[in-house]
């Protein structure tokens, strides 16, 4: 009997092909912060050792954000929408501060999770446009 939804042995990358499973890749990006004449942070992202290029699929979600949907302001109007980033692996530790760039699109992470057998990591994200 298998305690598990997916078998460890299936997500190991010499095992077998997983693109029709996971299509994309993602990669994990850190911020440098500074601070420019005026005082403001200014953010140079860069990426994260070992989260190059990952397997992973993607997914549009309802998630429930406080600044969801489409909002109005005196610059113009932007959309938030959610997002969920599966990847292949198990990645302890990507953090909220962090970003996933999948398919050249960042989306900032509000949160990583792992399954219970820790063969996957899933991250809740949000993209501004």
């Amino acid at each position: 009997m298998w305690d598990r939804l997916i078998h460890p042995r299936m997500l190991a990358t010499d095992f077998s092909d997983l693109s029709d499973f996971f299509p994309s890749l993602c990669t994990i990006q850190e911020a440098a912060v500074a601070e420019n004449t005026y005082g403001e942070d200014v953010f140079t992202w860069g990426d994260k050792a070992g989260h190059v290029d990952l397997p992973c699929t993607i997914a549009p979600v309802e998630l429930q954000i406080r600044d969801k949907g489409e909002k109005k302001k005196e610059y113009g109007t932007y959309a938030i929408q959610a997002h969920h980033v599966t990847i292949a692996g198990h990645y302890p530790d990507i953090q909220e501060k962090m970003r996933a760039v999948v398919n050249g699109t960042a989306y900032d992470i509000l949160l990583a999770e792992w399954d219970s057998q820790s063969e996957t990591t899933r991250l809740a994200c949000r993209l501004l446009t």
